[in-house]
């Protein structure tokens, strides 16, 4: 037998929107991790989806100095872990590494370069090194505030069954 639409739309709709949601964090994670740079897999190995904001915690792996850089390590991307939560809880996508300012190119946020000056990483790049994500130095400004998160919202809400 049907159930009743008036009684169960709300529950029914709140349960649909919790499942977008965890879809949602997911694709923007594994957006992320694509998009970013990867020399030794630690920034992208650090996205996570948290129910607290996400700290800069973590040290790259295997600990270089600082200045170096070692060449790009092929990626496996593995599917994100999502936190269930309610409706009224909040759900936060971050980096745990401790430069992920830099790698995201943040205003005010460097590196020491081969001369222990600090640089961004756009000037990283200017000094000769291969920047390794997709989209240059401003990748994070371009999936964010270019309108690619969006896609990724609405592809992830049309997985789960919206239209």
């Amino acid at each position: 037998m049907p159930k009743d639409f008036k009684k169960h739309f709300t529950k029914d709709l709140g349960k649909a929107v919790v499942r977008g949601r965890k879809e949602v964090a997911k694709t923007i994670t594994r957006s992320l991790i694509e998009k970013g740079p990867w020399w030794t897999g630690t920034f992208g190995e650090n996205w996570i989806v948290s129910k607290t904001p996400v700290q800069p915690t973590r040290k790259r792996r295997p600990d270089f100095p600082n200045y170096l850089i070692p060449d790009p390590t092929p990626r496996q991307i593995k599917n994100p872990r999502v936190p269930n939560v309610t409706l009224r809880e909040d759900l936060f996508v971050g980096n745990r590494t401790k430069y992920a300012g830099f790698a995201i190119n943040a205003p005010g946020q460097t590196r020491p370069n081969l001369s222990g000056e600090p640089v961004t990483y756009e000037e990283h790049g200017k000094e000769g090194f291969k920047l390794t994500s997709t989209g240059g130095p401003n990748w994070y400004n371009i999936y964010t505030k270019g309108g690619l998160i969006n896609k990724d919202i609405a592809l992830a809400f049309k997985k789960v069954g919206f239209r």
